[in-house]
């Protein structure tokens, strides 16, 4: 059995992050970093499989060495604020998310975990616009999650209007 090569076994690992075989896509991810510790995809790929075992410093670890390798990269801010917005910590998180809209403006998860932190900071008017933005974005994409999200948007709209007319 011949041994598969780099872009192979990088596939392999993508696949299985996919499937939700992390233990085995870190492992894959872990000797792929061994042989090119250069590739910023590598460790935001690993910093995700880290996130999905619950191993939050770990995963913020890799996520900034993605970024030390491209300061460009989005998605490494994007995956450091899920971190922060999972612990709870969403002034960090936001500042994470903005970040990572600098560099991919219409990206719709990023506009959606947004949103959220946003929300649960009472911060209404922010919400409701990025929660619009992962709308405009999502594309044929994300159709259940649309669905809720129109339906968080018009109670959004509801309570905004309501503290508008208390005032």
């Amino acid at each position: 059995m011949e041994k598969l090569g780099f872009e192979e076994r990088f596939e392999e690992a993508n696949l299985m992050l996919r499937y939700k075989e992390f233990e085995e896509s870190c492992k894959i991810y872990s000797e792929l970093i061994q042989e090119n510790p250069n590739l910023p995809e590598l460790h935001n790929n690993y910093g995700l499989a880290l996130f999905y075992l619950n191993k939050f410093d770990e995963a913020i670890e890799e996520f900034k060495k993605a970024i030390e390798l491209d300061s460009t990269f989005a998605l490494p801010y994007a995956n450091i604020g899920l971190v922060h917005l999972n612990r709870h910590e969403y002034e960090k998180a936001v500042e994470f998310f903005l970040k990572a809209l600098e560099f991919d403006s219409d990206n719709p998860e990023t506009h959606y975990n947004l949103a959220v932190s946003y929300y649960r900071m009472d911060k209404k008017y922010d919400a409701l616009k990025h929660y619009e933005a992962f709308i405009k974005y999502a594309g044929d994409n994300y159709t259940k999650l649309k669905e809720s999200v129109q339906k968080i948007i018009a109670e959004v709209k509801k309570t905004v209007q309501i503290s508008e007319n208390a005032q």
